[in-house]
């Protein structure tokens, strides 16, 4: 059986995507529904590129019976970049019932198809070839709402990305890699939607197959994602915000930034003393501010602002990166997690949990299990 490039490009691709899917979902430490929208858009698209491939190359018709059954997976692209886009920039999202109306168009696409999936071997290959001897099988008026719909999606993300001051807003040195991804991430989108946005100006004529233009298209969306994981598995974790109420709360203040990045510089520096500071259980903000003379309500104020954080879960970061090491030393694999959450500076083995959950996006246990050395 011979493929052409454009096949091998795609059949690997999309083979590559579900194995990182399942790495994704299983494997990869993160924040949970960072991981199940990313493992969603992975997969998603690479049952796309599959399929795809297998349509435009002529070989669906040895696996007859899968012919459009893409179709309604096409429809599940845009709410599966919208869910990753909304479970980075929202660090409280949550899955809730009413997203499963996102599913309301692929499934009454795939109502729509039923009566053809069950048609007879003959009767599909015979459809197929209909098709084919046109040019393309592509179906216009669907590549139209299925294109229409990554774009409706693709204008929700960028709305959430305006909400969470992503564009409008510094990044902060634990939100830069993400950041730009992000951005990138859009870029990519915007990049794909255009290019099919003006096929549909050009009537469909612009490529020899819109279909195989299409295909070759998401596959590489696909292959930059799977590049952006591979280099940062941080892109699991989500982004830290910070939120409007916060900026409107300080919106008075007379605190030049200078004297912000003075005391921020110095506050890294009394995190980062031999003693440890952040290890000491009771450490409060009253105690740093009198520590850097200055006064909580300023501090508060340059935590939030130039951390993204507040005061606690700053102290906590600190915590967390001590506990991690513990958690990953072979000397210390017989330490309990009370031990762990103790000698890290937490003041009990809940508070432990749930920051280290929040932060890091799995119980301390799985990250023991999925990094130990």
């Amino acid at each position: 059986m011979n493929f052409s490039f454009l096949e091998l490009f795609a059949f690997f691709g999309g083979a590559l995507g579900i194995i990182l899917a399942i790495s994704v979902l299983f494997s990869f430490s993160g924040k949970k529904t960072v991981k199940i929208s990313m493992a969603a858009v992975i997969l998603v698209t690479s049952l796309m590129i599959i399929l795809g491939a297998l349509n435009f190359s002529g070989k669906i018709q040895n696996y007859i019976h899968l012919l459009r059954v893409e179709s309604p997976i096409h429809l599940l692209f845009g709410p599966a970049t919208y869910f990753y886009a909304a479970s980075c920039l929202n660090a409280k999202f949550k899955f809730k019932k009413i997203h499963l109306l996102h599913l309301l168009p692929f499934l009454l696409n795939a109502i729509w198809y039923f009566p053809f999936y069950i048609e007879s071997t003959q009767y599909k290959l015979l459809y197929y070839e209909t098709f084919k001897s046109s040019g393309s099988i592509v179906i216009p008026i669907q590549y139209l709402i299925k294109t229409i719909s990554g774009i409706v999606y693709f204008i929700a993300q960028l709305y959430l990305a305006k909400k969470y001051n992503l564009f409008t807003k510094q990044p902060q040195p634990q939100n830069k890699e993400l950041f730009y991804w992000l951005n990138f991430y859009f870029l990519c989108q915007f990049l794909l939607l255009t290019g099919l946005f003006i096929d549909h100006l050009t009537g469909l004529s612009l490529f020899k197959d819109p279909y195989c233009f299409a295909v070759t298209m998401v596959t590489v969306f696909l292959y930059l994602i799977v590049l952006g994981l591979f280099f940062s598995p941080r892109l699991l974790y989500g982004y830290n915000y910070v939120e409007k109420n916060q900026i409107e709360k300080y919106a008075n203040s007379n605190l030049d930034d200078g004297f912000k990045n003075e005391i921020l510089e110095k506050l890294e520096a009394y995190m980062k003393l031999e003693t440890k500071p952040y290890l000491e259980t009771k450490l409060s903000l009253q105690q740093v501010a009198s520590d850097l003379s200055i006064t909580k309500q300023e501090l508060s104020q340059i935590v939030n602002e130039k951390v993204s954080m507040n005061f606690n879960d700053y102290i906590n970061s600190y915590r967390i990166e001590e506990a991690k090491k513990m958690l990953t030393s072979p000397s210390l694999k017989n330490i309990t997690i009370d031990a762990i959450a103790q000698k890290s500076g937490f003041h009990s083995k809940s508070a432990f949990y749930n920051s280290f959950k929040k932060q890091v996006g799995v119980l301390p246990k799985e990250y023991a299990r999925l990094n130990q050395l």
